[in-house]
């Protein structure tokens, strides 16, 4: 994704969009453990965004401290990193959107119109 870049996703129920996502979104945080800040992710419900939200945070923590984690191996592959780097960054960038949890965005559609509403 390069700056400015609007990227939209759609697939059908159940085909494995938040697992997709949630891989795209960590390969970006490897790029640059603040990339959280300049992400807004945006799904239809509730139960998507917590779901989102916990893999992202679940699968960070399980790479911190060396448990499996099924993105390992595509984030080696795309960020040409091995896994004692991968490992090792997991933490830092976990640490940086925890001390800024504010800045991590993924919302419902509903919730991004509310927010930009009330900045008005």
């Amino acid at each position: 994704m390069g700056k400015g870049t609007l990227t939209i996703y759609s697939a059908s129920a159940g085909s494995g969009k938040t697992y997709k996502l949630t891989g795209i979104y960590l390969t970006s945080l490897f790029k640059s453990r603040y990339n959280y800040r300049k992400i807004l992710a945006v799904t239809f419900t509730n139960k998507a965004t917590a779901e989102m939200k916990s893999r992202i945070l679940d699968n960070l923590h399980k790479l911190a401290i060396g448990e499996t984690s099924e993105y390992l191996s595509d984030l080696m592959k795309s960020t040409e990193q091995t896994e004692e780097w991968i490992r090792n960054e997991s933490m830092k960038v976990l640490n940086s959107i925890l001390h800024d949890f504010s800045r991590f965005s993924i919302s419902t559609i509903d919730s991004f119109f509310q927010k930009i509403l009330r900045s008005f």
